[in-house]
């Protein structure tokens, strides 16, 4: 079959085209940041908040977003002394530690027209979120009978749907994208742990 070099443009545009158009759906990046105040009260550790992001256009200004996100909440220490038993004095110590992953599934709304150098968003959606907490205490026992030591490390995790919100400025430089947004999410694990059960992030994203 002969095929003329005009043929062969269009063959290559109609093959092409639905890549092209697949790929401006799918948009990666990469977020990082710091929560508003400590999750797990005093630490010694800074908190931090880093991982990939995905965002699937749906249509001009609405899109869904989803990631993996990694937190540290940071450790603490604490201790503490008192007069026990009689002729004795009992030393308590603990330290915590704590981390988390979530995958977020948001909506996400664009104002303004995508031509536009920057356009502000909101979003909302659940987030799925596995938090871990790990407990170490000890207490020493001094006194005129042979020092007593007790040791013991605990390990929580749970698993919670926590709802999230947020509102941020996208601004685009050609097909570069800088996001700084402020985002809150409830955190379930607050319930029965130390984790502050609301919690204020600052993000900044960076997508391509």
């Amino acid at each position: 079959m002969l095929v003329v070099p005009g043929m062969k443009l269009r063959i290559l545009t109609f093959v092409l085209l639905p890549m092209t158009i697949s790929a401006q759906r799918f948009t990666f990046g990469v977020q990082g940041g710091w929560p508003a105040q400590t999750p797990l009260g005093l630490t010694n550790k800074m908190p931090f908040v880093v991982g990939p992001s995905v965002e699937i256009r749906v249509f001009s200004g609405l899109s869904l977003e989803t990631g993996v996100l990694y937190h540290r909440l940071g450790r603490g220490y604490d201790s503490s002394a008192f007069a026990y038993p009689a002729n004795g004095v009992t030393l308590n110590s603990e330290t915590w530690r704590g981390s988390a992953l979530e995958i977020p599934f948001l909506a996400k709304y664009r104002f303004l027209s995508d031509r536009a150098r920057w356009r502000p968003f909101l979003l909302a959606g659940p987030t799925v979120r596995r938090t871990s907490i790990t407990t170490e205490s000890g207490s020493s026992i001094f006194g005129n009978n042979p020092v007593g030591l007790d040791f013991r490390t605990t390990k929580t995790t749970q698993w919670n749907v926590d709802p999230e919100f947020g509102a941020g400025i996208d601004f685009r430089m050609g097909r570069f994208h800088l996001e700084p947004e402020a985002r809150y999410s409830y955190w379930g694990a607050g319930k029965t742990s130390i984790v502050r059960k609301n919690q204020v992030a600052f993000l900044l994203g960076a997508q391509f």
